[in-house]
């Protein structure tokens, strides 16, 4: 194509820019092969679905870096749980038993069985076992 058919091209772009994407597909196939009009539309065709493909890409790219910071921060506070949460917990203390105050009581006295001399005291009989004889060997 030489300047001539560039211009041409160009004052068609120009022309063809007002219509919607789906209008330029839709048009875009009646005209001839390698006319100026079909390769003004095939060209703002393109353009047009590269600028919606990058912004689709730069939202893309937004959510994934929100997903990337959210994900970094609930791990830094499951860590922080993690390590803070017993530190600070407090440590159960056993409370000491309060009992209600009550009269005085002295104990009561004890009361002790005399103790009697041992000279006094009849010893006990043996058991029947202990008192017999000790057996004796045959033949001796």
């Amino acid at each position: 194509m030489d300047e001539f058919e560039f211009e041409i091209v160009d004052n068609d772009k120009r022309n063809f820019s007002r219509y919607p994407l789906e209008r330029l597909k839709a048009i875009a196939p009646t005209y001839a092969e390698r006319s100026p009009q079909r390769l003004a539309c095939v060209e703002l065709i393109a353009e047009r679905e590269q600028a919606l493909a990058q912004g689709e890409i730069r939202q893309a790219a937004k959510r994934a870096k929100w997903a990337l910071i959210l994900s970094v921060v609930s791990l830094v506070v499951a860590v922080g749980f993690v390590i803070v949460f017993p530190i600070l917990r407090p440590v159960p203390q056993e409370q000491p038993v309060v009992r209600r105050a009550t009269a005085y009581k002295p104990p009561a006295p004890k009361v002790v069985a005399p103790v009697e001399a041992p000279e006094e005291r009849e010893p006990e009989p043996l058991p029947p076992l202990l008192s017999a004889p000790p057996p004796t060997r045959v033949g001796e």
